[in-house]
Formats: structure tokens, sequence, C-alpha cells
């Protein structure tokens, strides 16, 4: 009986050895197993994610950074370019000038944003009736001129455009004279003022081929005859034609619907000209 019982207590134990030896087995087997899979996976995320990360991030890096100098650089060339634009536009608003002038001076004014200017104009002005005829607004509401205008305050610039309504005069001389004689009383009633006689701006080559008077052929002798007064008075010689002409020395035939008075964008050409000349 002690036998027997003595053979079961073995039966069991070595079953329980085998039961054990089998668990350990197989845990080992699946550490195993675990630990090669893992091998795998960490050496292929070694060998790839982590160096395209790498290249991710490098060249993130350096699309950001070219960006940014890219973004600078546009930035300053904006505000350099705006700020110089402004600085045209906005640094001089004639706020101490004066035009004196017929009805190109009067489309200038029409058509320029100087609201600060002042602005002595008249279609049909003439050079021999400027300081006559009563076709100015005065300050107080009547209606006074050019000379009665210029006492009311003082100027720190003038500008004369007068000629264009005078090139069918035959004697140039009286033309000077005339001219002489406003420059000389406008010396007299602004002292301080810096005083510009402008050249009579071109017509284009069709308007000047109509056979009357208004033609750059007597637009080129008037001009020369208002040069010899400024040099002459003391005063400055302002020639414009550049600002407006083309190649040929014409005013091109876009630039007026009449051949004479100049559109929108041409007066800007003409008061720009003025202002970095003077």
């Amino acid at each position: 009986m002690e036998s027997r019982n003595g053979n079961n207590i073995r039966n069991i134990r070595k079953k329980r050895a085998a039961a054990q030896q089998s668990i350990v087995s197989l845990s080992c087997l699946a550490c195993l197993v675990f630990a090669v899979i893992w091998g795998f996976h960490a050496g292929s995320t070694k060998n790839q994610p982590v160096e395209v990360k790498k290249m991710t991030a490098s060249s993130s890096s350096v699309a950001v950074s070219d960006s940014s100098e890219n973004n600078d650089s546009s930035s300053l060339t904006e505000s350099v370019s705006d700020e110089s634009v402004a600085d045209h536009v906005t640094a001089d608003d004639l706020s101490d000038a004066v035009f004196i002038g017929d009805s190109r001076t009067v489309g200038l004014q029409n058509n320029c944003d100087k609201p600060k200017a002042t602005f002595l104009c008249a279609v049909g002005m003439h050079i021999d009736t400027v300081m006559t005829d009563a076709n100015i607004t005065l300050s107080n509401g009547n209606a006074g001129t050019v000379i009665d205008a210029l006492g009311e305050r003082q100027y720190g610039r003038i500008y004369i455009n007068l000629g264009t309504n005078e090139l069918g005069w035959p004697y140039i001389d009286t033309f000077k004279d005339c001219y002489t004689q406003l420059i000389t009383k406008i010396q007299e009633i602004q002292p301080d003022a810096v005083i510009y006689a402008e050249s009579i701006l071109p017509v284009t080559a069709s308007r000047s081929l109509q056979g009357d008077a208004i033609n750059n052929t007597n637009v080129a002798t008037f001009n020369q005859a208002i040069s010899e007064v400024a040099q002459q008075t003391g005063i400055n010689y302002l020639d414009c034609t550049s600002a407006v002409a083309g190649a040929d020395g014409t005013l091109p035939e876009e630039a007026s619907s009449d051949g004479i008075h100049l559109m929108g964008e041409y007066c800007d050409k003409w008061l720009e000209y003025i202002i970095d000349n003077t």
C-alpha cells in the first residue's frame, strides 16, 4: 500500500516537472520569437525612418530659411519701393507754389492731386492782358487779376506757362516786352519767390501740320524768346518739353485729344518733371 502511494506521488511529481519544463520551453521560445521580431523591427526603424526624418528636418530647415530670407527681402523691397513712391508723391506738396497760365495750366490743375498748390489760371489768358483781366477769384470771393491774387500772400515758387495763345503774334519783341513787364511786376510783389518761366509745350505732329500758327516751329521760336527774357530778368527758364515729348520732339498723338491740351497721364508727367527739376 505504501509502495503504491509512493509510486503515485512520484508519477504526479514527474508530470508536474514535465509540465513545468514545457511551460519554460514555450516561454523561452516565445521570448526568442519576440526578440527576433523586435530586433528586425528596431533595425528597420533605425535604418529607414530615422534617415527620412533627418532629411525631412534638413529640407524643412532650408525651406524655412530660404522662405524667411525671401520674405524679408521681398518685404524690404516692397517697403523701400512703396516708401520711395510715397516720398516722390508726397514729399513736395507744392503748398508754397503758384501756377500762372492759360488753358493748359487749367488742365494741369484739373488733373493733378496737389490741393495745396495755388493755381492762378484761366482759359484764353494772354501775356499782354494777364495783369489787367479780372479772371481770377480772390480769397474774398471777388474777381481780380493775377497781380491782385499774388498780393494776397507770399509764395516760395512761381511757375509761369504762357505763350500758346500768342503763337500767332507777328512780332516777337512785343511778346518779350509783355513777358518782361509781367516778370518785373511779380518780382516787385513777390521779392522772395523763385520764379520759373516754363517753355511752351509742343503740340502733336498732326496739329502742327494743320496750317495755322499753332505749330511746333512757332513753339520753338517763342520758347527761345522766353529763354531770353528769363536770362535778362534773372529768373529760371524751365524747359518742360522732354517731360511730354516723344522721340521726335513733338507731343505724342495719344497725349492729347485736340493736339494741344494734355490728357491726365501727360499732366502727371509734366508736373512730375516740374517737381523733379525745381
